[in-house]
Parts: structure tokens; C-alpha cells; sequence
């Protein structure tokens, strides 16, 4: 094999070397960038299950005191 041949081959595979690794970077970027939104949405999931557990403790405490009020009209009728 001539060198022209041997150096036509080099360049053939490096050229698709290249091609390559430029594929796997975008996807290294994708990646990167998908991973950054699910760490994103479920840091916003948790922060969302905290919320609504505050909420249904707030509203157990408005259940119980309306409970209390309720009752104690109900004495204060009979009363």
C-alpha cells in the first residue's frame, strides 16, 4: 500500500473519529440538559408534597376548632 492510500485511510477514520465524537458531545449536552430538569422537577415535586402537607395540617386545625365552635354552640343552644 502506498503512502497517499495509507494516509487517504487515516484521514478517512479520523474525519469519522471526529464526526463521532461531535455525536456523543451533542448527546453529552442533551443529557446533561435533561438531567439538570428532572433533578429541577424533583426538587419542585418535593417542594410541592411539603406544600400540601402544610396545607392538610392547616386544614386538619380548621376542622378541629370548627368542630370545637360548632359544639359549643350546640351546648350554648341547649344551655
Amino acid at each position: 500500500m502506498d503512502n497517499a492510500k495509507i494516509f487517504d485511510t487515516l484521514e478517512r477514520k479520523i474525519e469519522k473519529l471526529l464526526s463521532r465524537l461531535k455525536s456523543l458531545e451533542h448527546d453529552n449536552d442533551k443529557l446533561k440538559a435533561d438531567l439538570a430538569a428532572s433533578r429541577k422537577s424533583e426538587k419542585d415535586g418535593a417542594e410541592a408534597r411539603g406544600e400540601l402537607d402544610r396545607l392538610l395540617k392547616d386544614q386538619e386545625t380548621v376542622r378541629e376548632r370548627l368542630e370545637k365552635l360548632i359544639a359549643s354552640l350546640e351546648q350554648a343552644e341547649k344551655g
